[in-house]
């Protein structure tokens, strides 16, 4: 899974989230005693600390990532949403591509039966 900045992340979009942590070196490294959860995005949220630098906080819909087995497509997680929190830069953010390789895969298999049908190589639907 490649990582996501958090200003490229995309309103509405389904992504896991993993929690960072610093080892005794200072170096930002994977939680390991909190699992990846997965939310959608909602926005950026300025946060301006008192005598510290301003950053913006990821704000999600959270959900528990055991829910993503039963969910056959993304419009089905706002079902399962839990709250919404606010993330800090410990958070690492990665997109969900199950759907739309499942998405590709039956607009492909379409494309096949469809091109097969009209005799046409080119077709796309």
């Amino acid at each position: 899974m490649q990582p996501i900045d958090r200003e490229q992340l995309m309103p509405n979009r389904l992504y896991y989230i993993e929690c960072m942590t610093e080892d005794d070196h200072n170096n930002i490294i994977p939680n390991i005693n909190l699992s990846i959860m997965v939310g959608i995005f909602k926005q950026l949220k300025p946060v301006f600390p008192y005598g510290l630098t301003p950053w913006n906080a990821a704000v999600f819909e959270w959900f528990e990532i055991s829910k993503m087995k039963t969910i056959k497509n993304e419009n089905e997680s706002r079902k399962y949403i839990l709250r919404e929190v606010e993330l800090n830069f410990l958070w690492r953010f990665y997109e969900v591509k199950k759907f739309k390789i499942q998405s590709d895969m039956e607009t492909r298999a379409v494309n096949l039966y469809l091109r097969r049908i009209i005799g046409d190589p080119h077709f796309t639907f």
